[in-house]
């Protein structure tokens, strides 16, 4: 991953930045609230005062005009007159605070919690149109009091004046402002609280969704978001996860195709260098009998040989020479089919005891050649086992061949045929002789690969047949192997009493299996 260039700047959690940002905005509430309490409420309280009396000026004259008196019956049946304008002046009194005077001429008609009459308000109402008035603000600075007063003009050609006192008002906002300051700083400790765990509410699944995020971001899809919501959070948790999942799965594949790609191009090099060398040593070993066989064949067209003795000799050469050649080229032709997986095996249930006293008495005259003496299995052992008996044959032959070119002069060699682990059979060549050296143990499986070039030159071995032992063990997915033992070399297989094993099954264990 590529790392961000410059400075990285500091961290701030998301809840204390909302947690602030909340915190600030009540704030700023409560002061706007406060100015508006300090600097508006006596202009807006004015205001409905004064809108008050103009709908206790209109009330009035209302009044005035539709008769002051009214006749009313008590609950007791008893008959009363009542003056409505005294009752609407009482009302405006106890309830709105409005004090009323109402003159005509010198006579005042009504007068409620006034007093006397300033003679600047009466000249005033006294040259008003009718149905008119004035709203004004009366200070007495005597008791350092306010009034709005109100001075008007009914239609009956009375005048009125209403006045409500502005002190009630000021200590209204002042009192107002006091509450809203108690009341702001409670709902403010409250509301903090309230926001401080709100904002954990909140930011938790996103911390949540931040860790998942940064776990797949590190290619490491373990981590999951769980959530309980079914809001927007909830759904960006689950294509996160379900993000996770999908990119987990191809990663994998990618992974996994990434090894086989490499695992292939590993084989094919493999195979590359094999076919190379392959193809290398078998011109190595077919330029020496081929030599052979051409000097040999000049020789007879030249007349070299001219006694009939001769001849047989150079002839000899020629067909021993084509017999190595033929034999080699069987050899390699039944490895490369086996390498290739060309051919199906032939499974049958056979005596592999009896198989080997077979090779073993049909390799006798050889054996007496060289002075060796041979141990097989005792007659009458049964060893039955499941497996290609043709090719179990030329694995046998192979061993046998190879023990008798490697097996000291008046030596060893013996065939065993005994239990192994997994209810299979070993079946071991030993030969007395020197020990293979523990570097070439691991090697002499591979074609054309020889311990001692020297010795394998002077039998005429050409270093397939181990290989050709190792394709067939490999195809019947069976072990094998060789290991030094006292006094010589054993070389072993190991094959099933049952089919349990198939073509193209791996191999079981070639290197250390005979510990």
């Amino acid at each position: 991953m590529a790392k961000l260039s410059g400075k990285r700047r500091p961290r701030i959690s998301i809840v204390w930045r909302l947690f602030l940002s909340v915190t600030l905005c009540i704030v700023l509430l409560l002061v706007v609230n406060w100015l508006l309490n300090s600097f508006v409420l006596s202009s807006y309280y004015r205001q409905v005062k004064e809108g008050a009396l103009h709908d206790a000026f209109v009330r009035v004259e209302s009044l005035l005009q539709n008769g002051t008196n009214v006749t009313i019956t008590d609950p007791d049946g008893n008959v009363i007159e009542e003056d409505t304008v005294k009752t609407e002046l009482y009302r405006l009194f106890s309830n709105e605070n409005i004090k009323t005077l109402i003159w005509l001429g010198q006579e005042v008609l009504y007068n409620y919690q006034v007093g006397s009459l300033p003679s600047d308000y009466a000249r005033l109402g006294w040259s008003m149109p009718s149905g008119t008035y004035s709203i004004q603000i009366s200070e007495d600075k005597r008791l350092e009091t306010s009034d709005i007063v109100l001075v008007g003009k009914l239609s009956n050609g009375a005048s009125v004046m209403m006045r409500t006192p502005i002190a009630a008002i000021e200590e209204s906002v002042g009192i107002t402002n006091q509450f809203l300051l108690i009341s702001g700083s409670i709902t403010l400790v409250i509301g903090l609280l309230l926001v401080f765990f709100v904002a954990r509410s909140f930011t938790k699944p996103i911390q949540a969704l931040s860790r998942v995020a940064g776990s797949v971001a590190r290619l490491d899809f373990s981590d999951r978001y769980v959530g309980r919501g079914r809001d927007e959070i909830q759904e960006l948790g689950e294509s996160i996860n379900a993000m996770s999942r999908a990119l987990e799965a191809n990663i994998t594949h990618l992974q996994q195709a990434n090894i086989q790609l490499q695992k292939d191009n590993e084989l094919k090099t493999r195979e590359s260098e094999a076919r190379k060398a392959f193809i290398s040593n078998v011109s190595h070993e077919l330029k020496t009998p081929i030599a052979l066989i051409q000097t040999y064949a000049e020789g007879l067209c030249e007349g070299l040989a001219e006694d009939e003795e001769s001849r047989e000799a150079y002839c000899g050469v020629i067909e021993d020479e084509a017999q190595k050649m033929s034999a080699m080229i069987a050899r390699m032709t039944a490895l490369m089919q086996l390498e290739a997986g060309g051919g199906e095996l032939v499974f049958e249930r056979f005596d592999i005891a009896e198989l080997c006293r077979n090779l073993l008495m049909k390799y006798a005259p050889r054996f007496a050649e060289k002075g060796v003496t041979a141990e097989g299995p005792a007659h009458g052992q049964e060893a039955p086992v499941t497996a290609d008996a043709v090719l179990m044959e030329n694995v046998l032959t192979n061993y046998l061949n190879n023990a008798l070119n490697h097996v000291s002069d008046g030596g060893v060699i013996r065939v065993t045929a005994a239990p192994a682990a997994e209810g299979r059979v070993r079946v071991a060549v030993r030969n007395s002789g020197s020990p293979i050296p523990e570097a070439d143990l691991g090697r002499i499986w591979e074609s054309f690969y020889k311990v001692d070039k020297a010795r394998t030159r002077a039998y005429g071995g050409s270093g397939i047949g181990l290989s050709v032992v190792a394709a067939v063990m490999k195809a019947h997915g069976m072990p094998y192997g060789v290991r030094n033992v006292d006094g010589g070399v054993e070389f072993f297989i190991e094959l099933a009493l049952e089919r349990d094993a198939r073509p193209g099954q791996a191999p079981g264990s070639d290197k250390g299996a005979a510990g």
